[in-house]
This record gives structure tokens, C-alpha cells and sequence, in this order.
């Protein structure tokens, strides 16, 4: 399902201002309608980030229409803009042209309006979505490119602040273990979000959130949880071993993941498993070293008839070369 489309309505007047939304809501379920009265406080909303489209009318007694564009402007260079006038001009639509509105509708008699003024909001919307999703994929390559650069010095908490933020998800973790027993071994949550690695409520579904089958796995919660609502899971393997699972979610389901929020989740996955693969196998060959290092150890002992020595130097051997995936303590920290 996709996203509410929001729309920001500005017009002076409450009334006029209510029957737009009115109408608009009417035609269209997927418009989150916003009045605002006064232009300050629509500034304020153009602002804050949470807009797709601003639908303003031209006269107003504090700030008129194309001041508030000019203003919009300056905050956000390609939000859709529509002016709405009862009294145009071919003046003010020249002067609205010049100052970049996406669009400008002379208000008319009749329903027809309405749903034309719709279809031009869905439209501008979409396409301003559509560019702002673009510039979100390419500036999350980006950042996991310069991680990937500067891997030598990057915690996991950055991985999964990155992952959490071009999601636009609450949480973020990597987990070990299955069901009830999965640990927490690093996470990444908004301000206020209770850690399930405290215990926290509501995160009574968090077993739900472990991957055991297929690389990505998404899902939703039962409606009645009191937990998260929406989750995606990526399986991390460290050589031919099931590590634990690198996780995003949300208590608030938003629609659905699209195929590219898959694929960077598969990517994020990917590229932690190679790191702690790389760990793993720095680690390996300094058993291994080590272990050769014991043989003569054992060797001595042997040739003096040690056999005690001998058995402790092949046990401690033995336990080299049976070396783990990086401990939860390793990867908390920092990937080398």
C-alpha cells in the first residue's frame, strides 16, 4: 500500500481553506491534508520535511502567495508549488512562472475543479517522489561506498544508523541467534524507541525479526502486537556459517519495501559478512601461526619422553585451530 500523498493547503481564510480539503479528501483516500492559515506556520511544515506538495492561495493579507513561494523556494527548490487564485492575472502568472511554481489554477465554478486540482497534485507529487527517491538511492550508495573506503575504522552502529536512515525506520540491529534466544549485538534506534536488548517493551514480537530461511526476508507484525509492524531481515553468514541476522523495523507500518530497499538491505548484509569473514580469517591464520609455533613445543616434548606436555601443547593446538566466527564483542565495537 502505498504512502498518503500530504498536502499542505495555505489560504487566510478557514473556511475556503477547510472546503479544499473537504473536496480534495472526498476524491482522493491517499491525500493527507494539512491547513494551514497562516503563512509563518506553513513555512514552518515546508520546513520540518514532511510535505509533498504545497497548494496556496495567491491573496493574503500578510504574506500573498508569491512571497510564500519565494520563501519555499529557498527551503526546498523543487517541492510542488501550486498557486490558487479566485483573481488572477496574466501578470501574476508571469511573475509566478518566473519565481518557479509548478503549477497555477484559476479557481472556477463547478465540481470539474476539484478534480482537476487533484490530478494535478497526484501528478506533481509523484514526480517530486520519484526525484527525491532517486536522490535518496544515490546518496545511501554513496555513504555505503565511503563506508566500504573507510572500513578500516567504521562501527557497525554506523552500518545500521545508514540503513535505518535510508529506510526511514525506527530500529536497527544485528542479531545472533534464533527465536527467543536471539541476542542483541549492536543496534541503532530513534530517541524514545525502548531497546529490545534491555527488555524493553513493545517489542514482544521481536523474535519474529530472525531470519531463517532465503537472504531478505520482509514482513508485518499481527495487527494486535504492541511491537514492531513492519520489518525487513537480511541473513548474515561469516564463511559457511550462519552468523545472525542484520535488521530493520518500525512500529508503524508505512507500505511496503520496494525491491531497491531490498536490494541495499541485501547489500548492507553482504558487504558485513564479508568484514566479518575478513576478520575471522585474519584471526584464523594467527591460530594457525600459532599452532605451528606449538608443534615444536610438541616435538621437544616427545623426543624427551614428555608425554604430559605433549597432550597439553596438542589440546591447546586443537583449540586454535576450532576458532569461532568474531565473538559479539568484536563486532560491538569496530570492523577491522
Amino acid at each position: 500500500m502505498p504512502s498518503p500523498i500530504r498536502l499542505l493547503i495555505v489560504d487566510d481564510d478557514p473556511s475556503l481553506a477547510d472546503l479544499m480539503s473537504d473536496q480534495l479528501s472526498e476524491l482522493r483516500e491517499e491525500f493527507s491534508v494539512r491547513v494551514e492559515t497562516d503563512p509563518h506556520d506553513a513555512l514552518d511544515a515546508v520546513e520540518a520535511g514532511d510535505i509533498d506538495c504545497v497548494l496556496s492561495d495567491y491573496h493574503m493579507p500578510e504574506m500573498d502567495g508569491l512571497e510564500l513561494l519565494r520563501y519555499v523556494r529557498e527551503m526546498e527548490p523543487s517541492i510542488p508549488f501550486i498557486l490558487f487564485t479566485s483573481r488572477g492575472s496574466e501578470e501574476v502568472a508571469s511573475e509566478a512562472v518566473s519565481e518557479g511554481v509548478t503549477d497555477y489554477f484559476r479557481k472556477r465554478r463547478g465540481t470539474d475543479q476539484w478534480e482537476v486540482l487533484a490530478n494535478r497534485i497526484e501528478n506533481s507529487a509523484a514526480r517530486y517522489r520519484a526525484e527525491r527517491a532517486v536522490q535518496r538511492r544515490e546518496a545511501a550508495l554513496n555513504d555505503l561506498a565511503r563506508t566500504v573506503i573507510d572500513s578500516v575504522s567504521t562501527p557497525v552502529e554506523d552500518l545500521l544508523e545508514l540503513g535505518r536512515e535510508t529506510l526511514a525506520l525506527e530500529y536497527g540491529a544485528l542479531l545472533q541467534g534464533e527465536g527467543d534466544d536471539a541476542e542483541v549485538l549492536v543496534e541503532a534506534a530513534d530517541s524514545g524507541v525502548p531497546s529490545p536488548a534491555d527488555g524493553g517493551s513493545p517489542f514482544e514480537e521481536f523474535e519474529a525479526l530472525t531470519v531463517d530461511a532465503g537472504s531478505v526476508v520482509t514482513g508485518t507484525a499481527d495487527e494486535e502486537s504492541a511491537g514492531f509492524s513492519i520489518y525487513v531481515g537480511s541473513t548474515i553468514y561469516v564463511g559457511d556459517r550462519r552468523y545472525g541476522t542484520l535488521c530493520f523495523c518500525d512500529r508503524e507500518a508505512d507500505g511496503e519495501f520496494s525491491e531497491w530497499e531490498r536490494t541495499f538491505v541485501e547489500l548492507l548484509g553482504d558487504w558485513l559478512a564479508h568484514e566479518l569473514t575478513s576478520e575471522w580469517a585474519r584471526d584464523r591464520d594467527e591460530a594457525v601461526r600459532a599452532a605451528r609455533r606449538r608443534v615444536d613445543e610438541v616435538r621437544s616434548a616427545i623426543d624427551n619422553d614428555d608425554t604430559e606436555t605433549a597432550r597439553e601443547e596438542l589440546d591447546a593446538i586443537a583449540k586454535l585451530l576450532d576458532q569461532e566466527p568474531p565473538s559479539a564483542t568484536a563486532v560491538s565495537v569496530e570492523l577491522s
